[in-house]
């Protein structure tokens, strides 16, 4: 795992707020954070757990669907900004991880995710334990943020 991808546990992405992401108000709309939130993740992947997104779903036949979201909405992003993510690894449980994602804009904070995701098997679509190479790596970057 390159830690230098996740300093202190945080893993960040800077996402631009593109014209097909705002509604009429010329601002991100709602659903486009959960897109986001996706691809911070897909990232984190590929990027810090060095295990490609495509690669885990198509050779490792392993998926991590999101079972549970909340999210906070505490200012708008707008049309030609930058939305900031900073995303930690807050839980693991057998099959469960918990993301934590904090996004901000121009320093400033703009909302927060917690999107809870379970392994399962693409074959089945049953919950699967997290293999120890998924566990290990997730849970060296988790111990960075303590």
């Amino acid at each position: 795992m390159p830690a230098s991808a996740a300093p202190g546990g945080v893993f960040r992405k800077k996402l631009p707020v593109r014209f097909a992401d705002v509604d009429f108000a010329r601002i991100l709309y709602f659903p486009r954070y959960f897109h986001f939130v996706h691809l911070v993740m897909e990232d984190f992947f590929r990027e810090v757990l060095d295990l490609p997104y495509s690669v885990v779903l198509k050779e490792h036949k392993l998926g991590f669907p999101t079972v549970h979201v909340e999210a906070d909405f505490t200012a708008p992003l707008e049309f030609g900004e930058e939305a900031d993510i900073a995303m930690r690894v807050k839980e693991l449980g057998r099959s469960r991880i918990v993301f934590d994602y904090e996004v901000t804009r121009r320093g400033k904070p703009a909302g927060r995710c917690i999107q809870t995701t379970v392994a399962v098997s693409m074959d089945s679509w049953k919950p699967v334990e997290l293999p120890a190479r998924y566990r290990e790596a997730l849970e060296n970057v988790r111990k960075l943020a303590v």
